[in-house]
């Protein structure tokens, strides 16, 4: 071995699993290169200098701002999609209030603005209701607009990070009038699930876990997280690898190492359990 590289190298940062990054690191003969690859690490001049005293040798820091797919923000709210930030002009004041009353009552809304003037919220009514929304897996209705609105604007496929496998497929069991996939598309899918499904034996094949994603996917429809066979997480990948799976609800462990073709991601929700405690994501 010349030369090692470390894909996702944040990940040394894990409360359980950095620690073996860190071993590997420190442990590896003096011959051997190493290549760290991160898009996330916000200190990557103090983590090479630790890495460079350590091994005592020279690192070389190598950069770029440049995105190949420019990112934007928005927040949907109400139906409608406001756009909160883009890379040309950056974050875009007021769409965050335009968003926030969208989704109050109407009743409500001229309270909102308090003394702040006309639609310009500054009242405690905005800020109480802004509380009062849930961040859970949502309602049938809600998640069915926002997916036929993504539709509508050509941002298919995409990934929804739930944060737990329960709302994954929560989340997904709720689109069960929901069908995507063309006449053409569902007759690929049910082909290349049954050759999959092949795989597994006898009385496997009826799993109810295997059952239910089955009819999912043939609908376009796909989850992913930990707790499902791997067959099925295979199965998973490729379909949506292929362009065939057009909504995938899933955990963390899709963006682990996987590179796969999204054209919008979506969080449906700001607060995340870390192992110990819950914390918010902005």
């Amino acid at each position: 071995i010349e030369w090692v590289i470390f894909d996702e190298i944040h990940y040394i940062n894990d409360s359980e699993r950095g620690v073996v990054w860190e071993e590997v690191i420190i442990m590896l003969p003096e011959h051997i290169g190493m290549v760290f690859l991160s898009a996330t690490t916000p200190n990557h001049l103090e983590f090479s200098d630790w890495i460079g005293r350590t091994k005592k040798q020279k690192i070389h820091v190598i950069s770029t701002t440049k995105r190949p797919v420019p990112l934007q923000h928005f927040l949907y709210a109400g139906k409608e999609l406001f756009k909160l930030y883009d890379a040309t002009s950056g974050y875009l004041p007021g769409a965050h209030g335009a968003a926030k009353n969208k989704l109050l009552p109407s009743s409500d809304k001229s309270k909102s603005g308090g003394r702040g003037g006309r639609g310009q919220p500054r009242g405690g009514g905005s800020s109480a209701n802004a509380r009062s929304i849930r961040t859970s897996g949502g309602d049938q209705g809600e998640w069915t607009k926002l997916i036929n609105t993504l539709k509508d604007k050509t941002l298919l496929p995409v990934v929804v990070f739930a944060f737990s496998k329960r709302l994954c497929e929560e989340s997904a069991s709720k689109l069960t009038k929901l069908d995507l996939s063309t006449p053409s598309e569902r007759s690929e899918i049910h082909l290349f699930l049954e050759t999959s499904v092949q795989r597994l034996q006898g009385s496997d094949r009826e799993l109810p876990q295997v059952l239910t994603m089955k009819e999912m996917l043939k609908r376009g429809i796909g989850v992913h997280h930990g707790g499902l066979l791997p067959i099925i997480k295979e199965m998973v990948e490729i379909l949506f690898g292929r362009g065939l799976v057009k909504v995938l609800f899933s955990t963390e462990t899709f963006a682990m190492g996987v590179n796969m073709p999204a054209r919008t991601v979506v969080f449906n929700g700001t607060r995340k359990h870390d192992g110990k405690n819950f914390r918010d994501l902005l």
